[in-house]
């Protein structure tokens, strides 16, 4: 029974259809007396949801120096590659000897990360000769398939770097700068895709990391200096250990 029906039934039996005090109070007397029933329930019958599950957060946990990691397994198919030479693409063939047994510098970049990226390669391109000439090697690693747009990068902007395509960000996470579970864009704003951080290790021939460079600041810039510096130590380590 509701409001308006205890209303219309003792409004019908006020005089004159004006309500007193006493048809007011058996109004409300009838309205907290009324019992409202509802259908049995039974708490065995409830399903759980269990669309909601959960998931454990892990944050981007770069490799530090120091660390041992296992030999990264590159696949030396011509796919896989692409070489700039001042800016021009050429059909070096990429020997495990330039990448095992040495020294090895490895960068990840992404397109994504813009005009940011791109200053990160021009720094890159210009610490490869250097490198090489204290003993080491320098790829660069991306998940982006190879098109026309690094191309004219890389003519644009006169690089010299060997480009390693890896789809699935398979080294990329074994380096701790990719993770499904802490996307890019929750460190940078403006980058819609997750992609890896922008970072640089130095890692010595006994695959111990010896540098590791992670943009976490927009504004950073690559440390040369400690690049070279690093690939020069591991060199002369690594010289003096066959030389035992």
């Amino acid at each position: 029974m509701d409001c308006v029906t205890v209303v219309a039934e003792f409004g019908a039996s006020s005089i004159g259809g004006r309500f007193d005090t006493i048809d007011l109070y058996l109004i409300l007397n009838t309205m907290t007396t009324t019992t409202i029933k509802y259908p049995s329930f039974d708490l065995l019958e409830a399903s759980i949801d269990r669309d909601l599950t959960y998931k454990n957060y892990q944050s981007l946990k770069p490799v530090k120096t120091g660390h041992s990691i296992s030999r990264i397994a590159f696949d030396f198919a011509y796919s896989r590659w692409e070489c700039f030479s001042n800016g021009i693409a050429d059909d070096t063939f990429v020997a495990t000897k330039q990448l095992y047994g040495r020294p090895l510098v490895i960068s990840f970049y992404s397109k994504h990360w813009n005009g940011k990226g791109a200053e990160y390669l021009k720094q890159l391109s210009d610490l490869k000769n250097e490198i090489k000439a204290n003993g080491g090697s320098s790829i660069v690693i991306s998940a982006e398939a190879f098109s026309e747009e690094l191309t004219d990068l890389a003519q644009k902007n006169n690089l010299s770097l060997t480009f390693y395509f890896d789809q699935d960000n398979s080294i990329a996470t074994q380096l701790g700068v990719y993770s499904e579970d802490d996307p890019i864009w929750n460190w940078f704003a403006g980058i819609d895709q997750n992609v890896p951080l922008l970072s640089t290790f130095v890692i010595a021939a006994e695959n111990v990391v010896v540098l590791n460079h992670n943009h976490r600041d927009h504004d950073e810039v690559l440390p040369g200096y400690d690049v070279i510096k690093s690939v020069s130590d591991a060199s002369v380590l690594s010289n003096l250990l066959l030389s035992a």
